[in-house]
């Protein structure tokens, strides 16, 4: 099973809803992932252990994880290719 971190500034709210886009697609798509939010600063310690990293906010620092910024779920704004490049991952 594929895990997935998604981070916002406090792990909460932010991060809550895209966690909810990202599942519906996930399950549109057909594929089970194990999906766990946190803050920004604590997504270091998933790098390396999950496969994909979804945040909200910019990230300078660079991972071994493929990285993708989940914003589009809250705007409404490129949603589809946001969603292409977590399928692009995760297939």
């Amino acid at each position: 099973m594929k895990k997935i971190v998604i981070a916002c500034g406090a792990g909460l709210a932010t991060s809550s809803m895209v966690r909810e886009k990202v599942e519906e697609e996930l399950k549109e798509h057909g594929i089970s992932c194990e999906i766990m939010q946190c803050t920004l600063h604590e997504v270091e310690s998933y790098d390396g252990q999950v496969d994909l990293i979804i945040t909200t906010m910019k990230v300078k620092k660079k991972f071994t994880t493929p990285l993708v910024h989940g914003s589009a779920y809250l705007t409404g704004i490129n949603e589809e290719a946001v969603t292409q490049q977590i399928m692009d991952i995760l297939a």
